[in-house]
């Protein structure tokens, strides 16, 4: 078998007996099951799915592949977001823009998507150490909202009242909770201006309103950053129903996006 130049430079010699040599899928692992790959295949990054007799692609015979995956599923952007505020009705009647909700949606910059966590304690049994789930939380404590800020700094106005209006700044009294809370949803959208997702935050209250650097030495928009914490939040998957002994998970309709100041139930 004779090889040319072209071939032992593309590897084809002696490529037989180092095939050979490799160990066999999963072969190195007893877990089998995940380990039986590879899932994504490199020569198959361009290849297009078969067709039926209707010339409709075949989606089991699609190749897996990073490039195809992207190809056909719209990736999610970190731009493409929108915050609603509903704030608390002492709030918004105590200022005189009665949109102000609708520039603080405008004006939204950067935010964070809340996340959960799960509280867990070590159990031993003999020589093992096992970990067993006491609780869900909800990381509602520190969530940022970043605002551009106008020249007569109407989202700062609005939030210095929201903050007098939960604790009194001379006397340093907390008024009613109920009173207080507010409500933000942030919904993720696609290309296209729909929402995909939404996370709804509920018995909001404001945290931190951060400190605004100003500097004659730099040139740029002034933003304003609001810390609020959230006692929970729900989304398309999961629905806390705070009068119920258990909450749920919705699977009726999973693409079912509410906005915020809507109800749970």
């Amino acid at each position: 078998m004779a090889f040319t130049l072209r071939s032992i430079l593309r590897g084809a010699y002696g490529k037989s007996r180092r095939n050979a040599a490799r160990p066999k899928k999963g072969a190195t692992h007893p877990n089998k099951f995940l380990t039986d790959g590879p899932l994504s295949q490199l020569d198959h990054q361009y290849r297009k799915p078969k067709l039926d007799k209707n010339n409709q692609p075949i989606l089991s015979s699609a190749p897996k592949s990073f490039l195809q995956t992207i190809f056909n599923n719209q990736l999610a952007r970190t731009e493409r977001f929108e915050c609603q505020f509903n704030f608390p009705h002492a709030v918004r009647t105590s200022f005189h823009n009665s949109r102000i909700a609708e520039n603080a949606t405008i004006m939204c910059e950067e935010v964070q998507i809340p996340g959960m966590a799960m509280a867990n304690k070590e159990y031993n049994v003999g020589p093992w150490t096992h970990y067993r789930n006491t609780n869900l939380q909800f990381l509602g404590q520190e969530i940022n909202f970043t605002f551009y800020t106008d020249t007569n700094w109407e989202l700062r106005e609005l939030f210095e009242n929201w903050f007098a209006m939960t604790v009194d700044p001379t006397s340093k009294q907390s008024y009613w909770p109920n009173d207080t809370w507010g409500t933000i949803s942030i919904n993720a959208m696609d290309l296209q201006d729909n929402y995909r997702r939404s996370w709804v935050l509920h018995e909001v209250t404001p945290k931190v309103l951060n400190l605004q650097p100003m500097s004659m030495g730099s040139v740029g928009v002034v933003r304003t950053t609001l810390i609020v914490s959230a006692t929970y939040w729900d989304s398309n998957y999961i629905e806390v129903d705070m009068g119920a002994p258990e909450g749920k998970v919705k699977g009726v309709n999973k693409n079912e996006t509410k906005g915020a100041g809507e109800g749970t139930g």
